[in-house]
């Protein structure tokens, strides 16, 4: 704004409503929303009104009240709504639901519902999800399908059973009418219903958590574990040992072309070591490992086997280790796979 003239008049005096009118109009012709849907009808009357009323402001008066309405904002830190129903809205996701029933409770329609608890739905799993909506009607599993991404939606369909799928897809044509309160509610209580779901102590499957345990134990213990588990429970036992890879594995489920990619992973002291001090129980995994590459090279390791010194069984479980977690890397690279052990 260029500066006025000395010769100009002096700002004319303006009411507070005045001055809020001058500075809403300013900002509409500025193009930025005021938010005047949120205010009450008799306001918004009686700003349209006040608006009417001014006709023209001179420059001078509009520069006062801008330089006024921007010392102001100046001054201010920070606002916070004054509107309950507002704040409860700028909190949406951040509350517990016991907290957040309530509060919508006591304000009843001024409620305004908003999408936290559906972010918390979201972020189930899809087995998750498939549980929680067993007991539910078709109309809320619609719902909960209309508020999930259509990619997501589309995977917990093909999770259910085609039937419920079938039925699912019906209901949505009986959900046109519902209101965002039903539905804020309808979230609520999904995430109700999975918090007080009972969980297990220990995350993840027990095949799993046995298998990596063995994978890190010595050769004896891992034996001695496998053994007692086929004599308590054989089916428990067969599935930890499909879980289990360890070295003595190598000649079962590595496949004999994959072996020269383990080698390369492999510094070559470290399977002198291994081959070395591997116990006689295990001398096959050795003759397993050589037979599959050339010949030439085979009957160098075997020489420098010979001419290894004895290695103590902490190191040789070291070096066992080290190829052991090469396979599984190329494994997980996708390089090789490893032969599942038949039932």
């Amino acid at each position: 704004m260029s500066e006025l003239s000395p010769f100009a008049p002096p700002p004319t005096q303006m009411s507070p409503r005045q001055k809020a009118a001058i500075v809403i109009h300013l900002l509409i012709s500025g193009g930025v929303d005021p938010g005047l849907r949120d205010l009450s009808p008799d306001q918004q009357r009686a700003l349209v009104d006040e608006m009417q009323r001014l006709r023209f402001v001179d420059r001078a008066t509009l520069a006062s009240v801008v330089a006024e309405f921007a010392s102001e904002l100046d001054g201010i830190g920070l606002h916070f709504p004054s509107d309950p129903a507002k704040l409860l809205a700028a909190l949406d996701g951040q509350l517990s639901l016991e907290v957040l029933e309530g509060l919508q409770a006591d304000l009843g329609a001024d409620a305004i519902p908003g999408d936290g608890v559906w972010t918390r739905v979201g972020e189930l799993d899809n087995e998750a999800m498939v549980a929680l909506v067993e007991g539910e009607t078709d109309e809320v599993c619609a719902i909960l399908l209309s508020k999930l991404p259509a990619g997501r939606a589309a995977e917990l369909m093909a999770d259910l059973p085609q039937e419920r799928a079938d039925a699912i897809a019906e209901a949505f044509a009986r959900t046109e009418g519902v209101t965002p309160d039903a539905v804020s509610a309808i979230g609520t209580a999904l995430v109700r219903a999975f918090d007080v779901r009972p969980k297990p102590g220990l995350g993840g499957d027990p095949v799993d958590r046995v298998a990596g345990i063995l994978n890190k134990a010595t050769s004896g213990l891992r034996r001695s574990v496998l053994d007692t588990l086929d004599s308590k429970s054989p089916d428990f036992a067969a599935r930890v040992r499909a879980a289990v890879f360890s070295f003595e594995n190598i000649a079962d489920r590595v496949a004999p072309r994959d072996v020269p990619k383990v080698l390369r992973a492999v510094d070559n002291s470290v399977l002198v070591t291994a081959l070395k001090g591997a116990p006689d129980e295990q001398a096959h995994v050795g003759e397993f490992m050589l037979a599959a590459i050339s010949s030439r090279l085979a009957d160098q390791i075997r020489d420098e086997i010979n001419e290894r010194a004895d290695v103590p069984a902490d190191e040789a479980e070291t070096a066992m280790g080290e190829i052991v977690a090469a396979i599984r890397d190329l494994e997980e690279s996708g390089e090789l796979a490893l032969i599942m052990p038949e039932d």
